[in-house]
């Protein structure tokens, strides 16, 4: 029975166990920010049907009551009106349309802002989840060094009784114990607050992790960032709006049909005459209306002016964009081949570390050396090891943001 739980039990800890694309994934469909960022958009499309809707003619429909004292031939006490009204702005100069390109401009900016801010969560999942990793190996090793510091202290305790060892020896090893002990738990708090991190922004559990590596960057083309895309149909938008602003100096033509009817009592009578042959009942009434701004002081045109120093300064804003992102891609590259050869030199140190604890371990044990000499060598050993794993998991990041700086989803290069 107990073999049989031995190897069923890692069975169930890996179907438990969440990848780095699942974290991206779940986080993509769950993430509150990334939710407000999609409701967004719907906004910004919504503001688009609102200025296509603006081209349909108007229709308004309207009624009034009042009672007049005191009333006379012409002027009944009662009045009822009720009227019905169609509009339509046959030319405006370009304004809708200006208005319409500003609003598609929005919601493209709103599309990008979310695949932008996506991207940023992802790469952020990737830090705590490879940081996750780096702190379960530390602890790992700190709980081998704590297991290996409580076997020699039995054993010098043993040589005590017989003689062979000092308590200044079983205390020297035993404060090592205690301080490591206490470095074993602060480390399994920063891991405990990576995990919920992790958990919070992807909407899932981060206590077991599979073993996800990226792909090697390879003729990997550059591409602007999507914020820099955002900022640019940011700038066109403002453009619209400028646009917009001037297309009042222009003649304004509007066409509209009202048709209005009304009714009337307490009317006043003169003899042979009665009020209401002097009053319409209904009517309707087309009119063409066309009309121009003459002059305002120069108000929309300071106005429009002052628009378009906005998409100078974004437009300012996006050359700058452009080339902070093409530095730090640069620097992501050669921060790649320098974590290349700094994980080279810790697994050559790993290596060494562990071969001379293996030396000194088995001196410490026939009396060769003493504890000082011990305690280095497995400190180096548990640091070497510590080392190594941050490397391994540091580089993994290192990828991920170098992709992140070419202007990729780094999800896509997940193995």
């Amino acid at each position: 029975m107990k073999i049989l739980v031995i190897l069923i039990l890692p069975l169930f800890v890996f179907a438990q166990s969440h990848g780095l694309k699942t974290f991206i994934n779940n986080a993509n469909k769950t993430n509150g920010l990334i939710k407000a960022k999609e409701i967004n958009i719907k906004a910004k499309k919504e503001q688009v049907e609102a200025a296509k809707s603006a081209y349909w003619p108007t229709v308004d429909i309207g009624g009034d009551y009042s009672l007049l004292s005191p009333n006379y031939l012409v002027s009944p006490g009662q009045v009822g009106n009720v009227y019905a009204s169609v509009s339509m702005d046959l030319y405006d100069g370009g304004r809708k349309d200006a208005l319409l390109r500003s609003r598609d401009f929005e919601h493209e900016a709103s599309l990008f802002e979310k695949s932008a801010f996506e991207k940023s969560i992802t790469l952020e999942i990737v830090r705590h989840y490879y940081g996750i990793q780096t702190l379960k190996a530390t602890v790992n090793a700190l709980k081998e060094r704590s297991n290996e510091l409580k076997a020699q202290i039995n054993r010098v305790k043993k040589f005590r009784g017989a003689g062979l060892a000092t308590v200044e020896d079983i205390d020297k090893l035993t404060a090592v114990y205690e301080n490591n002990n206490f470095t074993l738990e602060n480390t399994k708090l920063t891991l405990e607050t990576s995990e919920e991190n992790l958990q919070l922004i992807s909407g899932i559990s981060a206590k077991q992790l599979k073993k996800n590596y990226f792909k090697e960057p390879k003729n990997i083309r550059f591409e602007v960032f999507e914020n820099i895309k955002m900022l640019q149909a940011n700038a066109n938008a403002v453009g619209e709006n400028a646009n917009a602003i001037n297309a009042a100096y222009m003649p304004q033509v509007n066409i509209s049909d009202t048709y209005h009817r009304s009714h009337f009592d307490d009317l006043v009578t003169a003899p042979g005459i009665s009020g209401g042959e002097f009053l319409i009942d209904h009517q309707n009434k087309l009119m063409v209306s066309v009309n121009m701004r003459l002059f305002d002081n120069g108000k929309m045109a300071k106005e429009s002016e002052a628009v378009k120093y906005q998409k100078l300064s974004l437009l300012s804003q996006i050359d700058h964009a452009k080339k902070e992102q093409r530095m730090n891609f640069k620097l992501a590259g050669q921060s790649l081949k320098t974590t290349r050869t700094k994980l080279k030199s810790s697994k050559s140190a790993l290596k060494a570390a562990r071969s001379t604890y293996d030396v000194i371990r088995q001196k410490f044990e026939v009396g060769l050396v003493d504890n000082i000499a011990f305690l280095d060598a497995l400190a180096q050993r548990t640091l070497a090891y510590a080392r190594y794993k941050e490397t391994v998991y540091d580089y993994e990041i290192r990828k991920s943001i170098y992709y992140y700086y070419a202007g990729k989803s780094p999800k896509e290069f997940i193995r």
